[in-house]
Formats: C-alpha cells, structure tokens, sequence
C-alpha cells in the first residue's frame, strides 16, 4: 500500500509557488546525445509560469525576476506558459553556466526510495526593475544576480 506523502518544502505566504525542475525535449539523457547539436527547440533557460501567476506578479516574457526558496535566489527571464496551472512554476537545469536553478531545489529524498525531492521546491518571485540608463553617463546598469 502506497500511503501520500506531501512535499517536504512546503509552502506558505512567503514562498507560495510550487517549483518543479526537469528537462526539455531537446536536451534528454543529460545533454551527452543532444549538446553537440544545435536544436530549433532549444531556448536559454527561464522560469516558466501559468498565465495566471505572470499577471498576478505583473511580469511578461522576457521580463527578468528573482526567485527565492528558502535555500537560495537567483535571476533568470519569464516564459509565460499556457500549459501550466496557477501555482506551478517550471525551470530545466540544463544550462548551470546561465542560472544555477539547483540553488533553489531541496537536498531532502524520499525515505523509501532514496530518490531526490528537488522536483519540489516552495518559491517566490518578485519582478525586477527595468533597467534604467544612468542619466549621466546614458548607461544601462544590469540588476545584479
């Protein structure tokens, strides 16, 4: 008998989306078959969030924003995804060299299997500023990561 057992990150006022980690269709078997190849599919990496939450948080694709966990932060670009249901948010950890989305998941495992429960992680995400030029030097000064 298989008895239900939530995440142990849960989540709260403060972290109140449901992170999930996983690869895209282009870079299976961890990029050994697919990195030396160029894909049409292939994008760099970004949160992807349900319609809902991007409106609720006022953030566009393309548009830079912080995701925190209770382990970390780190930056990346929005990617509105219609497929996704409010309170989920989804990010691949193909591409550690442009955002280290490991940061943010959990080193807790499943007692019985031993398996990894980083495809469970309570976040948040707040939308940075614009970048704004210096008035002047005439500049765009990139949030800092």
């Amino acid at each position: 008998m298989v008895e239900d057992d939530p995440p142990v990150d849960k989540l709260s006022d403060e972290f109140p989306l449901l992170l999930t980690t996983g690869r895209r269709l282009d870079s299976f078997n961890t990029g050994v078959q697919t990195g030396g190849y160029t894909s049409p599919l292939r994008r760099p990496e970004e949160l992807e969030l349900s319609v809902a939450d991007a409106e609720q948080l006022g953030l566009s694709d393309g548009q830079r924003a912080r995701i925190s966990s209770r382990r970390g932060s780190i930056t990346a670009p929005v990617r509105i995804q219609r497929s996704l249901r409010r309170g989920l948010a989804f990010m691949t950890l193909h591409f550690p060299d442009q955002v280290e989305t490991n940061v943010l998941t959990i080193d807790a495992t499943d007692p019985r299997s031993g398996t990894a429960e980083f495809k469970a992680s309570a976040i948040r995400v707040e939308k940075l500023p614009l970048a704004q030029p210096d008035p002047l030097t005439g500049h765009v000064a990139i949030p800092a990561r």
